[in-house]
Order: C-alpha cells, then structure tokens, then sequence
C-alpha cells in the first residue's frame, strides 16, 4: 500500500528540485543584472570622456579622430558583453541541467520503493503479477536512464556548440573590425 510518507517523499523531492531551479534561474539573472549596470556605468563614463575630449577639439581633423578613437573601443565593448552574457547563459544552463539531472536521478529509485510497497502485501497466489510489474519497473528504469544519458549528450553537445558559436562571433567581430581599421583613410 502506498504511505504517507511515500507521497510526503515524491513531495519533497519535487519542493527541492523547484528550489534548485529557482536559485540557478536567479543566480543568472543576477550575473546579468550586474554585468548590464557595469556596462552601463563603463559606457556612460566613455561618453563623458568623449563628449569632453569633443569640446576640446580645434578642427575638424581631431574631430574625425577622436571619433574614430570612440567607436572602437565600443565595438570591442560590445564583443566582450556578448562573451560575458554568453557565458553566464551557459553558467546558468548548466546549473538547471544539474538540477534537472541530480533530482532525476533521484526518480528511478523513489518509484522502485513506491512499487515494493504498493505489492508487499499482495495476496497469495500473486507473485506473477508482482514479477510482471517488476520486470516491466525494471524495464522502465532501463529505458529511462538510456534517454537521461541520451538528453545529457545532447545538453553537453548544445553547450559545446552555444561555445564554439560565440567563440566564432568573436573571431569574426575581431576579424571585421582588423579589416576596417586597415582600409581607413590615414
């Protein structure tokens, strides 16, 4: 017979998996939060010492100059947020895939112990039915923990590509940003 402290279990493990989501989920949304105030902090303070570099310019030349002097660093800047928030965004993905896969791991076992319980006290005469149903929980679990290593290879390889992806972006933006500093006017 299921108990009572069967379903208050299957309870608890849910109320602590929810938990663990919850704290990875706003850990990342602090990380970024943070990383939005430093770069809006970094970009505010670059257009003060722009604007102030721009009132102090004689010509039109040193215009042209410090502007050009401004736009590359915030093209840099721009580049380096987009690592940083990628990095959180996989910091955090991986801390919700742990989450998921340490209460997962968990579910295969609390059932085996529902099922033991819910037939122990089967009546005599029973102990094919019992077989039956253990054989096919076995069978379950099996296929079970197939698909829980099949859905972390696949989370391992979304992670790897999410990385080479903005590794990529970041060559590319190095590599276009080289190619039009040398094809300016000197």
């Amino acid at each position: 017979m299921i108990s009572t402290e069967h379903v208050l279990n299957a309870q608890k493990l849910n109320a602590e998996f929810l938990f663990a989501l919850h704290a990875k989920a706003w850990e990342g949304i602090e990380k970024l939060v943070t990383l939005n105030v430093e770069a809006t902090k970094a970009a505010l303070q670059e257009l003060a010492d722009c604007s102030r570099s721009v009132l102090t310019a004689k010509d039109s030349d040193s215009l042209f100059r410090l502007q050009q002097e401004f736009l590359q660093p915030v093209a840099e800047n721009a580049a380096q947020y987009t690592r940083q928030a990628n990095e959180i965004a996989q910091e955090t993905w991986a801390g919700v895939a742990q989450a998921f896969v340490s209460t997962a791991s968990e579910a295969p076992g609390n059932l085996a112990a529902l099922i033991a319980s819910a037939v122990r006290p089967a009546p005599a005469g029973g102990e094919g039915a019992v077989e039956i149903v253990r054989s096919t929980m076995t069978a379950a679990t099996s296929a079970y923990d197939s698909m829980q290593q099949a859905a972390s290879d696949a989370t391992t390889a979304g992670m790897q590509a999410l990385s080479a992806t903005g590794a990529g972006r970041h060559a590319s933006g190095k590599a276009k940003g080289a190619e039009r500093r040398a094809s300016r006017p000197h």
